[in-house]
């Protein structure tokens, strides 16, 4: 009955408003019962999109703006919602960098209790500091001195600032040198010598986001962060608390080395030799399948598996511990697949003889019958295992010696071709397995197996989705 009359109300309300009357809906927020004024968010969420974002503000901007103060944090994030609305839209966003008294008020709200709240008015102020008139004024004046007052609250409020000044110097020049200016970054780069080692983790994550991007790797290297992080790799012995940050460490130096693997294997080779090093002397199956999953994401590019070529056994003695790792039919297996597939993975345009040598020997170092291995792997019980088992066939199926080995592997072909697989997703990576196989040279496969292949492409082709899921 209350939701019935609320509803009525406020739609009369709105279509009332829109031909020019008084509008009072928005006085239902001062109800107190909270049942109410979820109903009530609930309902105009759904009515304010009748009207235009910039509409509803420019007829409510006083009422907007109190209600970023309610009490209640369903009608704060209403009211946030469409303030990110509009600031979302390049050629309305000066109505919220005109009001400086509502961007306080959001900036405020990055340290609410509820975390919803929290992270919506970060999101306003990082799509305000990726517009260059709202950079202009998110670091000065009133603005300027919020951030800074919410960086003398405690750690939780301060990283959320962090967030949102990292936010906005990866995403261009001018974002980064307001960002520097600020000094704010000098504060979160201070954190890598604090004694709390968890504080020290924690900035390193979000200067993970600056590092990926080339102008702030480079300010990172300018600011001596590299060269830092690489000495206390040095001094690790010296620190009984470094397994703790050894995590993030990885994850740092994984995503540049991803997106800059000369920077990394030719400057720091020390990070490359440790991560080796936990990979052969881990602590435990979750600080392997870290270094793993870091290992799996600097081998995408091509320039990078020939950098790990060149680092010599290094590779091969890793890739015999996946291996091994993969026989335990635990979680530690769906790593090491899902690892493998990015080790062994190289993308058609730059497929050549040379590269494909080399994850073969690759995928050799895995044991006496890597095949072998990964076949009995697609066909475990649970699909959390055979899902990038046959990802990695997927992988293989794409190069031309993988498509000689899966087709030289006694009924491998055939229990692709006549499996029973329940899982939508294994189905869809089973028929991407024999569509590539269909691709291989004439003389790979005898024609009558060939002619398997390429009807089970085209039959596939004709049977609607439900019928697949159904079969």
């Amino acid at each position: 009955m209350i939701y019935c009359s609320i509803n009525c109300y406020c739609r009369g309300r709105i279509l009332r408003s829109r031909n020019g009357c008084k509008n009072k809906y928005l006085s239902l927020f001062f109800f107190s019962c909270r049942e109410v004024l979820e109903k009530v968010c609930g309902i105009l969420e759904r009515l304010f999109g009748i009207l235009k974002s910039e509409e509803v503000y420019q007829r409510y901007s006083t009422e907007i703006s109190q209600l970023i103060d309610h009490p209640c944090s369903e009608v704060k994030k209403l009211a946030l919602h469409e303030i990110k609305c509009i600031a979302s839209k390049p050629e309305k966003i000066h109505l919220v960098l005109s009001d400086v008294s509502l961007l306080v008020s959001i900036i405020n709200k990055i340290e609410d209790d509820d975390l919803g709240v929290a992270q919506s008015a970060m999101s306003i102020m990082c799509i305000i500091g990726k517009n260059l008139n709202g950079l202009q004024i998110l670091y000065t004046g009133e603005l300027l001195r919020s951030f800074a007052r919410l960086l003398a609250k405690n750690d939780t409020i301060s990283f959320r600032v962090y967030e949102v000044v990292v936010d906005v110097a990866k995403s261009s020049k001018e974002g980064l040198e307001a960002s520097v200016q600020t000094g704010f970054l000098s504060s979160l780069i201070s954190i890598l010598d604090n004694e709390d080692i968890l504080l020290q983790v924690n900035a390193l994550e979000i200067l993970t986001e600056l590092a990926i991007t080339e102008d702030g790797l480079r300010y990172l290297e300018q600011r001596g962060v590299l060269r830092h992080l690489v000495q206390k790799i040095d001094e690790a012995d010296e620190n009984p608390w470094f397994s703790l940050f050894v995590p993030g460490l990885m994850k740092f130096f994984g995503n540049v080395a991803c997106c800059w693997p000369h920077e990394i294997f030719s400057k720091y080779p020390t990070v490359v030799s440790t991560l080796f090093r936990v990979i052969e002397h881990p602590e435990n199956d979750t600080i392997l399948c870290i270094a793993l999953d870091t290992l799996g994401h600097i081998s995408k590019k091509v320039e990078s598996k020939y950098a790990l070529q060149a680092l010599g056994n290094a590779m091969p003695r890793a890739l015999r511990i996946i291996g091994n790792s993969m026989k335990g039919f635990t979680g530690l297996t769906t790593c090491c697949l899902n690892n493998l597939t990015q080790i062994l993975d190289i993308q058609e345009a730059e497929q050549d003889d040379k590269i494909m040598s080399l994850t073969k020997s690759w995928f050799d170092c895995l044991g006496d019958d890597p095949l072998g291995m990964i076949a009995k792997l697609c066909e475990y019980t649970f699909a959390d295992i055979r899902l990038p088992a046959l990802e990695v066939l997927a992988v293989l199926a794409s190069q031309t010696w993988g498509q000689e080995c899966i087709s030289n592997h006694p009924g491998l072909i055939e229990s692709l071709l006549y499996n029973n697989e329940p899982n939508m997703k294994c189905k869809e990576v089973i028929h991407e397995i024999i569509r590539r196989l269909t691709e291989a040279k004439p003389d790979m496969l005898e024609p009558y197996r060939m002619k398997k292949l390429t009807d089970f492409i085209s039959q596939r082709s004709h049977v609607p989705d439900v019928a697949i899921e159904q079969l």
